[in-house]
């Protein structure tokens, strides 16, 4: 199987490991370039460093007839609209209101209204919600919001750049503040928790490899209940109320942190190929 890989889109150092450990493991892969504004993916070696113009460059075609992809949502969405095989893991559960009829108030944002990205919604005076949109498209960065910066970020975004994953038409979800203890992202595949790396703690981003068992417990309760994909991720936090799910998403565009890669890619490897 071979592993194609978007340039310059982790931080370095998850970049650099990942890269490594796909060397260690003696399996083959491909860092390619996805260029801005048009659908186009092409090898690095392939760019010359004068090329005339995106249009001359090489469209990639996968090398082998079992490809996994590691990059964009972008890259995403093209892997699945060529058909490349396996490419993305993305399908229709990794949408918050699909696997919220699963996971139900084990959601720490289970409390979510679902309405358009232009519906009116109701503010108090210095209100902070939580909002995000149900898809997993990352067309904006799930976070809390006043009235201003929220109303200030749609109007950004819809005048500079609207898209089909950010639109008039957008669902997203609106939820109240919650406290939260640690965040915790697991690596499932194949039904089971495979790595995980703790990324958040309290208000600080943290990352720590050494993740509690109490909490692979949990994540593993709620993996036993649905599954996304053959693999994907999960995030779990810690709260008052106890254990929680903070989202599920794409195993193929989801950062490392500080996760096991090695031990992640010989899952994906034992099961896919």
């Amino acid at each position: 199987m071979e592993y194609i890989i978007q340039e310059n889109l982790f931080r370095e150092e998850h970049y650099d490991l990942l890269h490594l450990s796909l060397e260690r493991l003696g399996l083959k892969h491909t860092t390619v370039r996805v260029f801005p504004f048009i659908d186009k993916i092409t090898d690095i070696n392939l760019i010359p460093d004068d090329f005339p113009h995106v249009d001359d460059l090489p469209d990639y075609e996968p090398k082998d007839n079992k490809v996994f992809i590691f990059g964009s949502t972008k890259m995403s969405r093209i892997a699945k609209e060529r058909e490349w095989y396996i490419g993305t893991l993305l399908n229709d559960n990794h949408d918050y209101e699909v696997y919220s009829q699963y996971y139900k108030d084990n959601l720490l944002n289970y409390d979510s209204d679902i309405v358009t990205l232009t519906s009116k919604i109701n503010w108090k005076e210095d209100e902070l919600k939580f909002i995000r949109p149900t898809l997993d498209t990352k067309a904006f960065t799930g976070a809390l919001f006043t009235e201003i910066e929220f109303n200030e970020m749609i109007e950004n975004y819809l005048h500079n750049y609207k898209s089909k994953a950010f639109n008039e038409n957008t669902l997203i979800q609106i939820a109240s503040p919650k406290n939260i203890y640690k965040e915790i992202r697991c690596w499932v595949v194949d039904g089971k928790i495979i790595t995980a790396s703790q990324y958040r703690l309290g208000s600080m981003f943290l990352l720590d490899h050494d993740v509690e068992q109490e909490a692979l417990d949990y994540a593993q309760s709620m993996v036993d209940i649905f599954q996304l994909a053959e693999a994907f991720i999960i995030d779990v936090c810690l709260t008052e109320n106890g254990w929680k799910i903070v989202e599920c998403g794409n195993i193929n565009v989801a950062g490392f942190y500080k996760s096991d890669i090695q031990k992640m890619l010989i899952a994906v490897e034992d099961k896919f190929n």
